[in-house]
C-alpha cells in the first residue's frame, strides 16, 4: 500500500506519518509513506508514481488549493482509485469537496483515533476490492472478479483482458497492474503477458498453454522464475 501525505505543515506530516506506520505495523501490512508540503511537488510526484492507494490532502497549501488539485485528479488523470482523505482547520470546505468524491474529510487537529479509524474504513474497502481488478475505461469504472481473469496482455498502450466470457480493453501499464494483483493468484511470464495460474493447463519451458487453447510465450529472461513458481504452485497444490 502507497500512501501519500501532502501539507504545508511539517509537525502534522510527522504526526501523521508516525501514527500511519504504527497502524500498519501493528496489522502487519506493508505500506510505504511519503510526504509532500506543496502542490507542486504532488504534481510532480504523480507523474512518477501512479499506484498511490491514500492521499491525506491539505486544503490550504502554499501554492495550490487542495479543492482543486482533487478536481484535476478525478477529472483531468479520471483517476477514481485514490482515495482523497481532506484535512483542513476549517470546517466550511467540506460542501464544496462534494464533487471530488472524497473518501473523508478531518479537522485539524487531527486526533490519532480519528485517523485510525479511517485507516480502519480504508482496510476494509481494500479488502472488498482485493478478490477483483477494477479499471477505467471513458470515465467508467468496471470491476472483473480475479478468478474470471485469464490472463492480461499488453498491446502498446492498450490492455487486453482475456476473461473466461469474453475479451475487455483499457488504456494502460502492464508493470502497475502487476503491482497491483496479488502474486499468489497472476505471473509475469513476458513483458507483454499476466497470467491467472488458475487457468494454466499446460506447461513448458517455453511456452505455456492456457485453459482457453491459447499458448504464450515466456521470455528467455522469466523462464528461470516462472518454472521456480509453477513448480512451488504444483507442490502446494499437491500438499492441499
Amino acid at each position: 500500500m502507497r500512501i501519500v501525505i501532502c501539507d504545508d505543515e511539517k509537525s502534522i506530516c510527522t504526526s501523521l506519518e508516525n501514527i500511519i506506520n504504527r497502524f500498519m505495523e501493528e496489522n502487519k501490512i506493508k505500506c510505504e509513506t511519503d510526504i509532500l508540503f506543496s502542490g507542486e511537488e504532488l504534481g510532480r510526484y504523480m507523474k512518477e508514481n501512479e499506484d498511490i492507494d491514500v492521499l491525506f490532502l491539505d486544503i490550504q497549501l502554499p501554492d495550490r488549493s487542495g479543492v482543486e488539485i482533487g478536481a484535476a485528479i478525478r477529472e483531468k488523470l479520471e483517476n477514481e482509485k485514490i482515495m482523497i482523505i481532506y484535512i483542513s482547520s476549517h470546517t466550511q470546505y467540506a460542501l464544496s469537496l462534494f464533487r471530488n468524491r472524497p473518501f473523508d474529510f478531518l479537522v485539524k487537529p487531527v486526533r490519532e483515533t480519528e485517523i485510525r479509524q479511517v485507516l480502519e474504513r480504508v482496510l476494509k474497502v481494500m479488502g472488498r476490492q482485493n478478490d477483483s481488478f477494477s479499471y477505467q475505461n471513458e470515465k467508467i469504472t468496471y470491476r472483473i472478479p480475479y478468478k474470471n481473469i485469464l490472463y492480461f496482455r499488453s498491446e502498446g498502450r492498450k490492455i487486453i483482458i482475456v476473461t473466461v466470457s469474453g475479451i475487455k480493453s483499457f488504456y494502460g501499464k502492464l508493470n502497475l497492474i502487476a503491482k497491483q494483483v496479488p502474486e499468489n493468484v497472476f505471473l509475469r511470464i513476458h513483458k507483454s503477458y499476466l497470467i491467472n495460474f488458475d487457468f494454466v493447463a499446460e506447461y513448458a519451458y517455453e511456452e505455456i498453454k492456457m485453459v482457453n487453447g491459447e499458448h504464450l510465450t515466456v521470455s528467455k529472461v522469466n523462464r528461470v522464475e516462472v518454472r521456480r513458481k509453477i513448480l512451488s504452485r504444483r507442490r502446494e497444490a499437491d500438499n492441499d
